[in-house]
């Protein structure tokens, strides 16, 4: 039983940070677009780069399937969910 909780409480941690990540990465888009266009690059080009970052993702989904029929769906959602996080802790950037 106590499996079934630590399974329902990773789950709801992953729906979160997804939900808010979604929502930052939707809004950090069209900031990045306009960034882009007012340091002069050409639409066509930011549309190149939105175009690669999404066929990065689609990459990126090929072995997180392979991985979740290995070692279990929420474990690979877990994982990359602190991944994701991490990449936006930039101690660079503070």
């Amino acid at each position: 039983m106590k499996s079934k909780s630590v399974n329902f409480k990773i789950a709801v941690l992953f729906l979160t940070f997804t939900a808010v990540f979604t929502l930052f990465r939707s809004s950090m888009s069209g900031i990045f677009s306009l960034f882009y266009a007012k340091n002069g690059i050409p639409n066509a080009n930011i549309s190149s780069i939105k175009s690669f970052q999404n066929i990065g993702i689609m990459l990126g989904l090929l072995p997180a399937g392979y991985l979740a029929d290995r070692i279990g769906r929420l474990k690979v959602l877990s994982l990359s969910s602190i991944v994701i996080a991490s990449i936006f802790f930039n101690p660079n950037s503070i």
